[in-house]
């Protein structure tokens, strides 16, 4: 912008410079031609003035007279030139000449144009003290004399003319200069505002129109501030509650790419950034038709709901997708626990229910089948009292939170379990326990959980065998605790499905039991803030440990 403007001033002051050239150069022109005239007799007389003086050398004043387009010549009384030849012109043989020449000689000043007006001829008489003495005929040449003063003054005038142009073209580039420095200040201040620098501030010194410029943008930059302020703390607001969603959010491009999501979205989303190809049809489906849900999209190992709306002035969709693996388990978990819990309720209520009627149809008189069928309802009946304990003591866990924490003395808790446990005749119950060694729990749950699991262990361990208890550090956050036995096993294909509610392993299903004992234990143990597992190996043992966090007891009382 600087070089052209700095161009355009020189253009101005160019074009400026020439027609002030041409109009100078004819206007002179025309003045030179009307004053010519007077010009001759103007130059004519001075030199009769000065060949008037007592003292004048008139070979001298003539011959400096001379030039530039005018010549003049001294004449005696009687008509003689009285000037030296040598430095005089040749005397136009010229009736004017002559007229001009005897008017002059006569005491008479005369004067006559000659060649259209391009000549003119002057004669003025010489007087010395009243005296005439001769006198002067001037010959002016006009076209000499006006292209002389054209040329001078044209030469005068390009000079004029170059410098015009030079201080022209400096100034501009000072001028583009200065208004180029500020509409660049401006403009990398208003980058700095389009990149989100509103704090920058703008130059707005002058009254001009770069300076009115400055202020609006100024004042823009205050509106944007205030506004971005205002919209940022709304999309933060936005960002936190999207964040704090459990469902995934995303916003797709209908080319493919996602615009949006939020953290739930994250591990949905492929190295690239791209939903899954499970999702893609369902988010086809909603572009073209503005809306598609599926209940349980698999995707992996897990269970989504999702739902595609098409945001068509976006040219964008919205997809969102609900995690209900936990869900859809817990469903076929209480519908499985509402089966098994029916089934074990109604074999014994079957039992009750055809003692009664045997009783009823006349084995109450029989002493023999009476006592059969009593013996029968009293185990059918205490059958169904176990079983309906176990439900609400899962019932009670299931609703236990998470409480106040306490710290429990595992290896009171051990030998407290090993005292209320009995033992078979053949089976060896050890403890193998850390002293010092205590967890962060609830202490009647963890006594409730390992008898749970040396009364499971002891069960399917014949005699001889061994049931250990062992408790150890695991680092210094956490404390592992075992019963080990040295029992049947369980095969590996079993393992994952022994914690799961009214699961009992093939070998064992006609013993007594509802399945129930080490879903129990598992709950507990979650309840606590740890975890439970197992490992096996079939014919040789099996393990069943519990996590939990460590606390030192020397911090705090144990409970």
């Amino acid at each position: 912008m600087r070089l052209w403007l700095a161009a355009g001033f020189t253009v101005v002051a160019t074009l400026t410079v020439l027609i002030m050239l041409v109009s100078v150069t004819g206007s002179s022109r025309d003045l030179l031609s009307e004053r010519s005239g007077e010009l001759a007799i103007g130059r004519t007389v001075r030199l009769a003035d000065r060949l008037a003086q007592p003292d004048a050398d008139i070979d001298a004043e003539v011959q400096a007279a001379n030039g530039e387009g005018f010549a003049a010549w001294f004449f005696s009384p009687t008509g003689e030139v009285g000037t030296d030849e040598t430095v005089i012109q040749p005397i136009i043989d010229s009736p004017k000449f002559d007229e001009v020449q005897q008017a002059a000689i006569a005491g008479i000043r005369e004067s006559r144009e000659l060649q259209g007006g391009e000549v003119t001829l002057v004669g003025a008489p010489v007087y010395i003290d009243g005296v005439l003495i001769g006198a002067v005929v001037g010959r002016y040449s006009q076209p000499v004399v006006i292209s002389g003063a054209l040329d001078t003054l044209r030469s005068d005038s390009v000079r004029a003319a170059i410098l015009a142009i030079l201080f022209g073209t400096l100034l501009g580039v000072g001028i583009a200069s200065l208004i180029t420095v500020r509409l660049k200040r401006i403009a990398g201040n208003a980058d700095d505002i389009a990149s989100g620098n509103f704090d920058v501030s703008l130059p707005v010194r002058g009254r001009d129109e770069i300076g009115d410029l400055a202020r609006s943008l100024d004042s823009m930059r205050s509106s944007l501030k205030e506004n971005f302020g205002v919209l940022t703390a709304d999309r933060d607001k936005l960002t936190a509650i999207f964040d704090g969603l459990n469902d995934a959010v995303m916003v797709v491009d209908n080319e493919g790419p996602v615009r949006f999501y939020n953290s739930a979205a994250t591990v949905l989303l492929d190295r690239g950034g791209l939903p899954p190809d499970s999702m893609m049809t369902q988010i086809k489906r909603a572009e073209r038709e503005g809306f598609s849900a599926h209940p349980a999209l698999r995707i992996g190992d897990r269970a989504y709901a999702m739902q595609a709306r098409s945001l068509p002035d976006e040219d964008a969709v919205l997809v969102v997708v609900r995690d209900r693996t936990d869900e859809m388990r817990k469903e076929f978990a209480e519908r499985d626990f509402v089966s098994n819990a029916a089934h074990e309720l109604r074999n014994p209520l079957a039992g009750i229910s055809g003692a009664i009627e045997v009783l009823q149809s006349g084995a109450k008189d029989d002493p023999v089948a009476r006592d059969h069928f009593l013996n029968r309802l009293s185990a059918d009946a205490e059958r169904m009292s176990r079983l309906t304990q176990s439900l609400l003591t899962l019932a009670r866990v299931e609703a236990l939170g998470a409480g106040e924490v306490e710290v429990v003395d595992v290896t009171a808790a051990a030998n407290d379990v090993k005292a209320a446990v009995e033992v078979p005749t053949g089976l060896e119950l050890n403890l193998d326990v850390e002293s010092d060694l205590a967890a962060k729990g609830d202490p009647t749950l963890l006594r409730q959980v390992l008898i749970g699991l040396v009364t499971n262990a002891i069960k399917n361990t014949p005699p001889p065998g061994k049931v250990t208890i062992r408790g150890r550090r695991v680092g210094d956050a956490e404390m592992l605790l075992e019963v080990i036995d040295t029992g049947t096993g369980i095969p590996q294909a079993e393992i994952d499905r022994v914690f799961e509610r009214f699961y009992r392993r093939s070998e064992s299903r006609r013993q007594e039991g509802f399945g129930l004992g080490l879903a129990i234990a598992r709950r507990m143990a979650d309840v606590m803030g740890g975890e439970m597992g197992a490992n096996s190996v079939e014919g040789e043992g099996s393990t069943f440990w519990v996590r939990l966090p460590l606390i030192d007891q020397t911090e705090t009382p144990i409970a």
